[in-house]
């Protein structure tokens, strides 16, 4: 319409060869002008920039944990690191592990390197045949017993929080042991994952594990989907 408008306004009648002229510089207006505008274009990211750029659901048996790729340092069996795969859900085989560096500020002194979630089902400890009749004794440390053996002189160095909240799947009290040069600690945080830790063995562990410990909990069970 805007094109008939234009020539309207040329008085053009019996005139073929002007009208041809006129028709011919208002196509080329038109067209300069179209070439002018701006048209915003959506591009949508392709699926493996969504992935990339995305959470990475982790699946532990029965157990779904959905990660930040940025917060795991490696996966066993996978050669790329997290935030190059195009996946966006891996399941775990048995006994395979994801490695993360805590996230949160810890106490220099418990030299806490990378924590460890594995696919696998332990019984706890105080379940254990060895260990069935060992007894928590206080020790100087608040919250924190020692397992002790009555019938046993020579045992190995167990310890547990006492706390409430420090409790495993099983609903016995997170228990750790010493093994020089580390504090080693293996939580079974649902059926299927089994959440590893190994600190320093002194006192520092002692004064500032359990808070420690307690905030690694928090953080990953935050991400297991319900």
């Amino acid at each position: 319409m805007l094109h008939n408008q234009w020539l309207s306004k040329f008085p053009v009648a019996g005139a073929p060869m002007q009208r041809l002229l006129i028709s011919f510089w208002v196509a080329i207006y038109w067209g300069i002008l179209s070439s002018t505008q701006v048209h915003a274009v959506s591009i949508e990211p392709s699926p493996t920039q969504k992935a990339q750029s995305g959470l990475l659901e982790l699946r532990f048996g029965a157990t779904t944990i959905a990660f930040e790729r940025g917060e795991i340092n490696s996966i066993s069996g996978y050669q790329k690191k997290p935030d190059q795969l195009a996946e966006s859900t891996l399941i775990l085989p048995n006994n395979a592990s994801v490695f993360f560096t805590p996230p949160f500020a810890i106490p220099a002194c418990l030299e806490i390197g990378q924590v460890i979630l594995t696919n696998q089902t332990i019984e706890p400890v105080v379940r254990q045949r060895l260990f069935v009749d060992y007894t928590p004794t206080a020790t100087e440390f608040p919250g924190i017993s020692q397992l002790r053996s009555p019938s046993r002189q020579s045992a190995p160095d167990i310890y547990q929080f006492e706390a409430s909240d420090l409790k495993d799947f099983w609903g016995e009290q997170i228990t750790f042991y010493r093994q020089p040069p580390m504090t080693r600690l293996n939580i079974q945080l649902t059926r299927d994952v089994e959440m590893s830790v190994a600190a320093t063995v002194e006192r520092c562990f002692f004064e500032h594990g359990e808070a420690t410990i307690r905030q690694l909990i928090s953080f990953v069970t935050g991400k297991i989907k319900k």
